[in-house]
């Protein structure tokens, strides 16, 4: 169904032509690991174009790694530069597991990071834990270098799983916690797992808290700041009526939405689902002041629940208003599972949606399986209609956690593999599982339009270009009019011009030193391929 032709490392998908737009095509891809488990659970792009990875690392050095395990898990965060390579590195733990879920830029240009731990006082731990697990926070400088960091927790087990820096300053923690009163918990547990926010200063030192739940499981999974300067809080129930909980459960677990203030209380609430497991993974605001919610569905028809599962699992898409009601839903899966992890807004108004599918074609799948496990990413357009998808993947277990839209329009994909080359994997495994992080080319192109190996049809020259570059397609091709584009690295448009003629010569000597791309459109069909410039003489 799908087949990747590659010039130098450019990589142009071809899929199937039932959707309105074409899939964007791998610009790059890098596979960063050691010896053994590192896997990756976040990424974002950074203010010079460039992505700032984190997840954690059980791996000494070995492969990319450059600094032993320091206990069991570290957190592991990794900057590269615009095209994926590794700029600097820091595997930051103590003697126990600690585990990273979140890492950000801060306004200051240095990172926010955090997730859990069992660690004592050791290695770049500086207290021990309360009780089982903590909340671990640490604000690092520019380079990755620790500034300041906090343990923070209570008796039982407290899980951090999201967080955010606040627009009046500060940071905003989310995850779940089993303490009572103890540590640094001031309320008791409500049921088994609640709810648990927790809002810092720019220091690390608690402002205020909340513990929101239930009789039974209330798990948090993300954390977004609102218009208004208050919080949504994104997870999964399956609690009936009792403590915070206003509503029974539907069926098993549930998306439990809840909007607060900017100081941590309840405004209002949500429970969705249907009859079976319904798991709320994450959310974004959208411009009309409502939400955009993404988890997996286990549920047929029932409840909140407007359409039968396609197979075991499936991404389940919900869009809701301003005060929690629902404006539509669409459930996207094969007959297998397809668990959805990451939503994020596109700069034309819809969404991308990155999880993983095991799923063949089926239902709304329209590519096999490559391996066990392969990245799955769908574009769904503001009403929720699929645009198109892409499955990337190699001969084992890949899994896309994150996915971002880039400031040139592109894609960042970031999830962990444990493929050797084999589909689209284009580097072996270094260890167990990898870090595996996939660039794509925005989605200008329609369904229209047949994208084209450049070694195949069409020829650029001299390659690094100085003064002038030679575009050339093959004899009997493009022989109307020739739309010839010309992109940075960063995706803007440097260069736009119409030929008549299948052989044309333009200048670049205006052109800064570095990496452009090449599209040329002629007769409905687009060739692409990149070009280095080098320094004038």
């Amino acid at each position: 169904m799908k087949k990747l032709l590659a010039f130098f490392v450019i990589y142009c998908g071809l899929a199937c032509n039932c959707f309105a737009q074409q899939a964007p095509g791998i610009e790059w891809q890098n596979t960063i690991g050691g010896s053994n488990d590192d896997a990756l659970f976040s990424i974002s792009e950074t203010v010079d174009h460039g992505f700032i990875i984190g997840g954690y690392s059980l791996s000494d050095i070995s492969g990319d790694k450059n600094e032993n395990c320091k206990g069991s898990y570290d957190y592991w965060i990794v900057k590269t530069n615009s095209a994926g390579v590794i700029q600097w590195q820091n595997t930051i733990g103590g003697n126990g597991q600690d585990q990273l879920f979140m890492v950000e830029q801060t306004t200051d240009k240095g990172y926010i990071m955090g997730g859990y731990s069992n660690s004592n006082a050791s290695g770049d731990k500086t207290e021990n834990s309360f009780g089982g697990q903590d909340y671990w926070i640490i604000k690092s400088d520019s380079l990755g270098n620790m500034v300041w960091q906090n343990t923070i927790g209570g008796n039982g087990n407290d899980q951090l799983v999201s967080l955010l820096q606040c627009s009046g300053g500060g940071y905003l923690l989310g995850g779940y916690s089993r303490s009572n009163i103890s540590g640094d918990k001031i309320e008791n547990s409500v049921g088994v797992d609640d709810y648990w926010i927790i809002k810092i200063n720019s220091t690390g030192a608690i402002q205020w808290q909340n513990t929101i739940g239930g009789n039974n499981n209330d798990e948090i999974s993300s954390v977004i700041e609102t218009m208004d300067k208050g919080y949504l809080l994104c997870g999964s129930s399956n609690s009936s009526i009792s403590g915070d909980k206003t509503e029974n459960s539907k069926g098993g677990f549930d998306y439990w939405i809840l909007k607060t203030d900017s100081s941590g209380s309840i405004q209002w609430q949500k429970t969705i689902g249907g009859n079976n497991d319904d798991k709320l993974f994450t959310a974004k605001e959208t411009s009309d002041n409502g939400y955009i919610l993404g988890g997996y569905s286990l549920s047929s028809i029932s409840g909140d629940k407007g359409e039968n599962n396609l197979g075991v699992l499936d991404y389940w898409v919900v869009k809701i208003d301003s005060i929690g009601n629902i404006l539509w839903q669409n459930t996207i899966g094969g007959s297998s599972v397809d668990w959805l992890r990451s939503i994020e807004k596109t700069t034309d108004g819809g969404f991308v949606l990155g999880g993983y599918s095991d799923s063949n074609i089926s239902g709304d799948k329209i590519e096999g399986c490559i391996g066990n496990w392969d990245f799955w990413l769908v574009k769904i357009d503001s009403l929720g209609n699929l645009k198109w998808q892409n499955t990337i993947g190699g001969n084992l277990l890949d899994g896309l956690f994150c996915v971002k839209q880039c400031s040139n329009g592109g894609y960042i994909l970031g999830g962990t593999s444990a493929s050797d080359i084999s589909g689209d994997k284009t580097e072996n495994s270094l260890g167990y599982i990898d870090y595996w992080i996939v660039k794509l080319f925005p989605d200008t192109l329609t369904s229209t339009t047949n994208i084209h190996s450049s070694k195949n049809n069409f020829k650029i020259f001299p390659n690094p270009a100085t003064d002038y570059l030679s575009l050339t397609l093959a004899s009997g091709e493009g022989t109307s009019f020739c739309l010839i584009k010309i992109y940075d690295v960063f995706g803007n448009l440097v260069l736009n011009k119409q030929s008549a003629i299948t052989n044309y010569q333009l200048s670049v000597s205006n052109f800064s030193s570095g990496v452009y791309f090449v599209e040329v459109e002629a007769d409905k069909e687009v060739y692409r391929s990149k070009f280095v410039k080098t320094a004038n003489r």
